[in-house]
């Protein structure tokens, strides 16, 4: 079934903006997935009481529970630190989506998609990124998901308490997200 070529008829932005934002949305999802993937493999639970608790608590509060537990864990440095590295890179991932996924958008050129929202402080704050920074947080969040689970993956099988027939190589660190820029000060258009 093919969609009229006029939907939507009203206004809701640029269709290229609209569409990053969307995958945006879309790829953190899948984020959300790799998180729960490490929050059972540092608790030692599998997906089923995984998915119960995050269920209860969201994403968010999960991530900061792995901050409080990871120090605990007894494994090498490096899987604490990795796991640790993916919970910043989740933090900056989560601020991006929940900004975008919550502002109002206007156009007022063609390069840039005005993005404007309340903080939590009731301060308009307001960025205008333009398309390539709205595809790099999309790319940023799919890039985290990859890592995530990979990491996830190497910490089971190194964890295993029989080595395993194979091994996943250890993923390594990618940089971390690029952090969308709101501000509450006047925007400067380049």
């Amino acid at each position: 079934m093919t969609e009229p070529s006029h939907w939507p008829a009203y206004p809701v932005g640029p269709k290229d903006s609209i569409f990053a934002i969307g995958v945006v949305s879309i790829k953190f999802a899948e984020l959300e997935r790799a998180l729960h993937f490490l929050f059972g493999t540092v608790f030692g639970i599998g997906m089923d009481g995984t998915k119960t608790i995050v269920a209860k608590v969201g994403s968010a509060t999960c991530s900061q529970i792995l901050s409080l537990q990871l120090p605990t864990v007894e494994w090498p440095t490096q899987y604490r630190a990795d796991v640790d590295y993916f919970i910043s890179a989740f933090d900056i991932c989560l601020e991006n989506r929940n900004q975008l996924i919550h502002s109002q958008i206007s156009v007022l050129s063609s390069d840039h998609t005005i993005l404007s929202k309340l903080s939590k402080k009731g301060t308009s704050i307001m960025a205008a990124p333009k398309l390539a920074e709205l595809r790099r947080v999309a790319d940023d969040i799919n890039t985290y998901c990859i890592y995530g689970r990979a990491l996830g993956n190497s910490i089971n099988l190194a964890s295993a308490s029989t080595p395993p027939a194979f091994a996943f190589p250890w993923p390594s660190r990618p940089p971390l997200p690029h952090k969308m820029n709101y501000s509450s000060e006047p925007l400067r258009l380049t």
